[in-house]
């Protein structure tokens, strides 16, 4: 039975990636480039500094376009951004069975605007985000920092996330993985678990 889960939070509890992408879309129009949202997803998928990377080299932007970005990233309204459907269940449900939920994730404080405003902080134990300054995923030093400071048994832990840096950390550390396909990211590296509803999670917990 699994007693701790380590989620990642942009794709897999809440689907962020619309907001996200339409924000980077805003940012590179601003300079007079017209991108798809389809494109711009595929880059994202890896993660958003590949995607910046990409951008940023292939039409010789600047950081004026990240520090506009970032600002069109941060008016997103919390309304807008949605648990995927189950998150919330799943979390209340493993909390209430005796488990604990993490999220290691390389957004900032806006994290906990969204768990806030869906009133879900209650169901984690810690939120890690990019401020307290580790190495991005699939770096393992959060998830170490996790095992150890909560005497994390490696034996009845999961890490879901949608990419293959989540499963590429978990592994990196001896947890099972679980890959949670909400953008068809395609991954060179075998999960444990597949699923694609969050309420198939409730099998593989028990």
């Amino acid at each position: 039975m699994i007693r701790d889960i380590i989620w990642d939070f942009d794709g897999t509890l809440f689907d962020t990636y619309p907001g996200t992408v339409n924000s980077f879309r805003k940012a590179l129009g601003d300079n007079g480039i017209d991108e798809t949202n389809e494109n711009i997803l595929d880059y994202m998928k890896v993660s958003e500094s590949y995607a910046i990377t990409h951008f940023k080299e292939l039409y010789g932007l600047d950081n004026d376009f990240i520090d506009k970005y970032t600002a069109y990233k941060k008016s997103i309204k919390p309304e807008t951004v949605i648990p995927f459907p189950f998150a919330e269940e799943v979390c209340r449900q493993f909390v209430a069975l005796g488990g604990r939920n993490y999220i290691i994730t390389h957004r900032g404080d806006s994290t906990l605007r969204f768990l806030q405003h869906y009133g879900m902080m209650c169901y984690f134990t810690e939120v890690i985000t990019k401020n307290y300054g580790f190495k991005r995923k699939p770096d393992p030093e959060a998830f170490i920092y996790l095992i150890e400071k909560y005497q994390i048994s490696k034996g009845t832990a999961l890490v879901i996330g949608d990419r293959e840096c989540e499963i590429l950390g978990g592994k990196a550390v001896g947890i099972r993985t679980c890959l949670y396909n909400t953008n068809n990211v395609s991954v060179n590296v075998t999960p444990d678990f597949y699923i694609d509803s969050l309420k198939k999670l409730v099998d593989i917990i028990n």
